[in-house]
């Protein structure tokens, strides 16, 4: 027996100095991914420090932009309006690989060979490729009798889109050509918004975009496409002069674009309107995130979605009279027919471009005396009557 205890003992021994190296090597490959995972930290925590000034104090970080949309007030009572404010947060992601491989995708689908034509899809893909920016709020100043006052908006959500709702008093001297102007707070960057301060009485023009007042080609897809993002936007002969005749002709007329297009080309939109010389107008189109299943909402049905706008805007507005254009490429004359039963003292005249040889059957319901189709601008000057 005494030489079998050596043997247990040394078995012992073995057992002991193997688990002690399994516990020394296991503290190294610890300490090992305990540095590796500091190697990662860092530059997150960095970037988690440099983002914690926007959510805390909703500072417009370097690489963020800030886009708001023209909306429409309603007055409350004899001196206060309420104040909608719809704004978009994102980085523009101008280096993003995804983004260069949908343009270097698309370019090869549109057989692009010119740097100008590249240049425009560039510009009209940015906004579909960048990085929307939640649970972020942005602060803005609008000035008032002299004196700048400051307000929080509500935090953004995951498309980067942010609401909100101010009731303030609002008089003469702080409007510019009826619209109040303010803009977000950053010490470098302008951001600029404005919102139409509507009367309660008067006239205003909904009017669809495309093949309505810009030419798109919707009915064949592959003009459309290239009319969407590779072509210079054109506007239809005339449109400008028949909205500056309304605006003319018609007491405290107001202009309304609600369009199947999504934000995503708002800035383009708007800024080929102005330079066109349209009046100006608030804008109502689709709120769409490319990462989830709103991007579907691109190809639903016009209808539901044309009714439920323009309702929001003939609602917030029951004493004004409207003009409605559209074209007949899609649902525009069953769309305005629809509104036309439901709101017959509010509508006044319905305008169709007639892009595809519709006939009278579209407008079945509509007195005859309150719509009509027309080819160019031309066509309705003399409809705009006092």
């Amino acid at each position: 027996m005494s030489s079998f205890r050596p043997h247990i003992h040394d078995n012992h021994r073995n057992t002991r100095y193997t688990t002690v190296g399994r516990i020394s090597a296991t503290r190294q490959h610890v300490a090992f991914q305990t540095n590796s995972n500091m190697m990662w930290a860092a530059p997150l925590m960095l970037f988690a420090l440099n983002k914690a000034p926007n959510f805390l104090t909703g500072k417009i970080a370097n690489d963020e932009r800030v886009v708001f949309f023209p909306t429409a007030a309603t007055q409350i009572n004899e001196t206060h309006y309420n104040i909608p404010i719809h704004g978009w947060i994102f980085e523009p992601e101008i280096d993003s690989v995804k983004r260069k491989a949908l343009i270097k995708a698309l370019g090869k689908m549109f057989q692009l060979k010119d740097n100008e034509t590249k240049s425009i899809l560039r510009q009209r893909l940015m906004p579909f490729a960048v990085d929307n920016q939640s649970l972020q709020y942005v602060r803005i100043t609008i000035v008032k009798s002299g004196q700048q006052l400051i307000h929080r908006l509500p935090r953004s959500a995951k498309d980067g889109h942010f609401f909100g709702n101010l009731t303030m008093p609002i008089e003469v001297e702080d409007l510019q050509d009826g619209k109040l102007h303010y803009k977000a707070i950053d010490s470098e960057r302008y951001f600029p918004g404005r919102v139409h301060i509507i009367p309660p009485t008067g006239v205003s023009i909904i009017s669809d975009i495309d093949d309505t007042v810009k030419i798109t080609n919707y009915l064949n897809k592959k003009e459309f496409y290239k009319n969407t993002f590779i072509r210079d936007f054109k506007a239809v002969p005339g449109m400008k002069d028949v909205f500056l005749k309304c605006r003319s002709q018609y007491d405290n007329c107001a202009f309304h674009f609600v369009s199947a297009s999504p934000y995503q080309l708002f800035e383009e939109l708007s800024s080929f309107f102005e330079a066109e010389g349209f009046p100006l107008a608030t804008y109502h189109l689709k709120q769409i995130r490319v990462k989830d299943k709103t991007l579907l909402q691109l190809f639903a049905d016009p209808f539901e979605y044309k009714i439920g706008q323009i309702e929001l805007i003939l609602n917030k507005y029951p004493q004004r009279k409207f003009i409605l254009i559209g074209d007949s490429g899609e649902k525009d004359p069953e769309v305005y027919v629809e509104l036309c039963k439901r709101y017959p003292e509010q509508i006044e005249k319905i305008w169709i471009r007639n892009v595809n040889d519709a006939d009278a059957s579209r407008m079945d319901g509509v007195d005859e005396a309150k719509w009509r189709y027309f080819s160019t601008g031309s066509d309705l000057m003399k409809e705009i009557k006092r």
